[in-house]
């Protein structure tokens, strides 16, 4: 078989043999391109794509919420990114900010907002649960700015106030699917600013 152009060629295209040994990170990357096409991720078509047995598949990610997970992490990662270069000011109104870009951006996503509207339920066992990683790493981001924020209340402990914050910013968000009311990232971006500036007293 002639390799000419070979690396052009899709990996989800490519016959098992014409690839090299597929790793973790390329379920990943495969479940990936198929969430942002609006394809259902599948854990046995992601098994046969990549030509590996389930069960490896499996022992590697252990479940097609941790997959899809992966996937939307990777997706908020990237938007984290993009709004934090912009960012500028004292660290509170940067936090704040920041926070109200990503959950203006995170909800405005159509590849995201698809997949929750197709089945809310588990869209929101993904995004807001501790079935994948999703929601864990918002905190855990949260938790790391918050960390620069001045003179903060010793009595709060950060990552209670970077879970209250996730929560605040997932209810607003996905308020259509959890309530029926509109989503407000601007709601969640004012009631997170009220908590972060009584937590550094610049209230």
């Amino acid at each position: 078989m002639s390799r000419g152009g070979a690396d052009s060629v899709r990996l989800d295209a490519e016959p098992a043999a014409a690839r090299s040994k597929p790793t973790r990170e390329d379920v990943i990357d495969l479940a990936h391109r198929w969430f942002l096409d609006g394809r259902r991720i599948d854990m046995q078509q992601l098994a046969r794509e990549l030509g590996i047995g389930r069960a490896t598949l499996y022992r590697w990610w252990g479940s097609r919420e941790v997959v899809i997970g992966e996937v939307v992490w990777r997706i908020i990662a990237d938007a984290i990114a993009r709004v934090e270069a912009r960012g500028y000011g004292g660290p509170v109104d940067r936090f704040v900010r920041n926070f109200g870009r990503l959950a203006d951006t995170v909800r405005t996503f159509e590849p995201l907002s698809r997949f929750v509207a197709d089945d809310p339920e588990y869209g929101l066992r993904v995004l807001t649960s501790g079935y994948t990683v999703v929601q864990s790493r918002m905190i855990d981001w949260a938790a790391s700015r918050l960390t620069d924020l001045p003179d903060l209340d010793p009595r709060i402990e950060i990552r209670d106030l970077a879970y209250a914050i996730v929560r605040i910013g997932e209810a607003f968000v996905w308020s259509d699917v959890i309530t029926g009311d509109p989503p407000r990232s601007d709601k969640a971006t004012a009631m997170v600013e009220l908590l972060v500036t009584a937590a550094s007293g610049t209230r």
